[in-house]
């Protein structure tokens, strides 16, 4: 996050040393030291900021000079159980002056501090996303948690500061290319990542053709990445898992924020319904980039229209005693027309209630409902075959865990379920001009369930272990119907022989157990070698017939002819901290191999199909490469350099020609991009600005080509295509730059943003196509960009209410 300091060195030593700018020790005293008392007793509080509206994550609790391993929740709250007598007990924080206690504890008691943020005359910069030494500490290696404040400090398209486009800079990440949403993570497709808010299941959220995610940063609070080793508590997914937290709104005083800028408009709103009691928080935005559309020499873009949104309201209710119970739900959607050629629009919303609970001195309790529901649909808005699809999913998921820990040990458990209900897939006439006839066909219904164990050890100050065991089982529930295909033949439309109707009950089942394990070896205090691995299971998947994800795609279930993804995940890593934390230095190596991955048939129809099997290809997955990162955290600059070498292949293993790709050879897959660079530099401007500059280098992704044409009689084109794969587009390179001044027209607090997207204005391709040359009547190659230009936004947003 973003602070300011005297300097680098100055912030760190008066963390490190209490005794610089420390504030005097509070004294608390509970209960009669007279009389027996037992072993331990229950501390708890709420650690918040001086004036109280804002409760402060991650502050350490030591007791008489030694960290517990507890550090606040979220919410700010802490829990520890600690003997009877007089002890010391001490909150420490990066960005905040410790506080110093000493209490007599004969009784269970409730303390509560304020903290101060550290301020001084000269400004620097902080870019910390967690403890300083927790790239060397932390015993799971591939995790990234970064907060919003740090995405701020990355130019970011539209002058939004964004999630995904945040993680794409970080190594390991990428896309497959402008115009397309999600990412991919250490070789894995896009729906390999599990997406959840607060924990829970979000299918789809995007914004402007991938360019923006569907989650307001002003309402966000971090998100955490991993990277292949996920813990026991997540599944569903063969790839990566990315849990972004929402924010509280503030418990003490009414707030908000209003922006407004060239490419969008957007308004915060929080406070308390109850004062320390019931808080609540809304954000919303809207797009305004329909007027820019207007501006294009294109006709065709000139006659295109662009509009998004999204909303989330978030509803805290603190009970006390350390018990919480939060509302929250998230509303996003996309409406895009291409001039009169074609166009989506989809629609996400996902409501949740989820309860946190103390229960004993070492219990604590999680659990959560949830609904969703994603409705999407495509559309030919001319001629007389103008047709509108229509497709979507709606799910229910139950969760609860309970932990227990102590100093050293933390042991969580619990129970998982996800209830899918596949909507029908309809297409209809446009207009009343139309020609097409009403058509649907009837989706999957599965059920997903799971129970996990974790277990997470520090086998001594140099050695941390987390293992786990998660077991899944899925079922395909009916109504549907079964084709039966010729067992001699491939799985086509010609080899079916017949069919069973299930009108309830289970169909196909499928289930498996999944370790995981990550161990941790410090050589010294300053590194650290890690080593882990993870077996996933995947029983849900998105059918795509584009070269990358978008909103669009569908989500199909597991059945009796599509059975889940599997995939087995290493990884291997060198940690360096120097200078006091200020710098970080990693080596992180990956392989990952997966059975029952999914490519698709030669001119696949994945649109009203009722055996989406008999388009899709089965085999096996392969994923290797290594991430480079140096990144320094203090100072007036900071930033990081991260190179990835990363490669993905797929090889089909079918004995039936019409089921194989490349007659069974390995190919690289659509997101195999070897190389890729990024370099982030963001500088604390006196007296109130920050520059932020990026750059991005990647390999150019796989493409099959035409390798060659051939013209019959009468001038028909007949193009001969490549092997699937075998030639690449031209590589990536991109320049962003934004500049932000905080304060400008008042002192209760403002920004003004001005960012330039693609700098140079490189025409980046995302895809290669082929024509007929009219001098020639050959097929020549041509290059899509979706985004070839300079792209400038300004967004000027102003605070109003809170404390002073």
């Amino acid at each position: 996050m973003i602070r300011f300091y005297v300097s680098s060195l100055f912030l760190i030593l008066i963390f490190c040393f209490p005794t610089f700018g420390q504030t005097d020790s509070l004294r608390f005293s509970f209960g009669k030291i007279e009389g027996p008392h037992p072993g331990t007793y229950i501390l708890t509080g709420k650690v918040t900021s001086k004036d109280g509206a804002k409760p402060i994550e991650g502050v350490g609790v030591h007791v008489d000079g030694v960290f517990t391993g507890v550090s606040t929740d979220r919410f700010g709250t802490y829990y520890l159980t600690i003997t009877p007598g007089d002890h010391r007990v001490a909150f420490r924080h990066i960005s905040n002056v410790p506080v110093f206690t000493r209490i007599l504890l004969y009784e269970n008691a409730v303390v509560s501090v304020q903290m101060v943020e550290k301020a001084f005359e000269l400004d620097g910069v902080v870019v910390l996303s967690d403890e300083p030494d927790r790239n060397v500490r932390n015993p799971i290696t591939g995790v990234t948690k970064l907060t919003t404040t740090e995405l701020r400090a990355i130019p970011a398209f539209l002058g939004e500061a964004d999630i995904f486009k945040g993680l794409q800079l970080l190594p390991g990440v990428s896309s497959v290319g402008e115009g397309t949403s999600g990412i991919n993570v250490r070789g894995a497709k896009a729906d390999q990542n599990l997406l959840l808010m607060n924990e829970v299941l979000v299918l789809s959220s995007n914004h402007a053709l991938g360019f923006l995610s569907g989650f307001n940063t002003d309402v966000t609070e971090n998100f955490t990445l991993y990277k292949g080793n996920l813990p026991a508590n997540f599944g569903g997914r063969a790839g990566s898992a990315l849990n972004i937290l929402m924010r509280p709104g503030s418990s003490e005083s009414w707030q908000g924020q209003v922006g407004f800028g060239t490419s969008n408009g957007k308004v915060l709103i929080e406070g308390p319904v109850v004062k320390d009691k019931i808080s609540v928080i809304f954000g919303g935005r809207v797009s305004n980039v329909n007027w820019l559309l207007g501006q294009a020499r294109d006709l065709d873009i000139q006659n295109s229209r662009l509009n998004f949104h999204d909303g989330y309201l978030g509803l805290n209710w603190d009970l006390g005693k350390g018990h919480l119970l939060e509302a929250n739900t998230l509303v996003t959607g996309d409406d895009f027309q291409f001039s009169d050629q074609f166009g989506y629009e989809w629609a996400n919303r996902i409501s949740s209630l989820r309860y946190k609970g103390i229960l004993g001195e070492n219990i604590s309790i999680t659990g959560l409902l949830a609904d969703g529901n994603f409705d999407n649909a495509f559309f030919d808005p001319e001629g007389v075959d103008a047709a509108k699809v229509k497709n979507g999913m709606r799910y229910q998921q139950g969760k609860v865990s309970a932990t227990w820990a102590n100093d050293k040990l933390a042991l969580t458990g619990g129970l998982e379920g996800v209830y899918y209900q596949g909507k029908p897939e309809r297409i209809s006439p446009f207009d009343e001009f139309s020609a097409i006839q009403e058509e649907q066909v009837g989706k999957e219904r599965g059920m997903e369930l799971a129970g996990f164990l974790s277990l997470e050890y520090e086998l001594g100050e140099n050695t941390g272990f987390v293992g786990g065991l998660r077991y899944s089982g899925y079922s395909q529930l009916g109504a549907d119907t079964v084709y039966q295909y010729n067992p001699n033949g491939p799985i086509s439309e010609s080899n079916i022989i017949g069919e069973t109707p299930f009108p309830s009950g289970k169909i196909k089942s499928y289930s498996g157990f999944e370790p995981r394990f990550s161990l941790r070896q410090n050589l010294n205090a300053t590194l650290s070698v890690k080593a882990s691995y993870a077996r996933l299971f995947q029983y849900i998947q998105s059918v795509s017939n584009t070269f990358g994800p978008t909103p669009i795609d569908l989500w199909q279930l597991s059945t009796s002819y599509i059975p889940p993804q599997r995939s087995d995940n290493f990884s291997l890593g060198i940690f360096k901290n120097a200078k006091d934390n200020s710098w970080e230095y990693s080596i992180d190596a990956f392989y990952r191999t997966s059975v029952n991955q999914v490519e698709y048939r030669d001119f696949a129809q994945i649109f009203l199909n009722p055996h989406m099997e008999t388009e899709l290809v089965f085999g096996k997955g392969e994923a290797y490469g290594a991430e480079f990162l140096i990144k320094k955290n203090l100072g007036v600059a900071t930033g990081w350099l991260a190179y990835t070498y990363s490669r993905s292949f797929f090889t089909s293993q079918s004995g039936f020609s019409e089921e194989q790709i490349n007659k069974n050879e390995r190919f690289p897959s659509n997101y195999d991009k070897p190389h890729e660079v990024n370099f982030i530099l963001s500088r604390k401007m006196y007296p109130r600005g920050l520059f932020n500059f990026s750059v991005n280098y990647a390999t150019g992704r796989p493409v099959s080509a035409v390798s060659a044409s051939y013209i019959l009689n009468g001038g028909l084109v007949v193009p001969d295509y490549s092997n699937r794969n075998q030639y690449r587009i031209p590589d990536y390179f991109r320049v962003d730059v934004s500049y932000t001044i905080e304060k400008v027209f008042s002192k209760k607090g403002d920004s003004l943003n001005f960012s330039i997207y693609n700098l140079f204005g490189r025409k980046n391709a995302y895809s290669v196509f082929w024509q007929k040359d009219e001098d020639s009547k050959q097929l020549r190659p041509y290059r899509l960009a979706i985004l070839g230009s300079i792209f400038p936004s300004i967004t000027y947003s102003i605070k109003w209410g809170g404390k002073q």
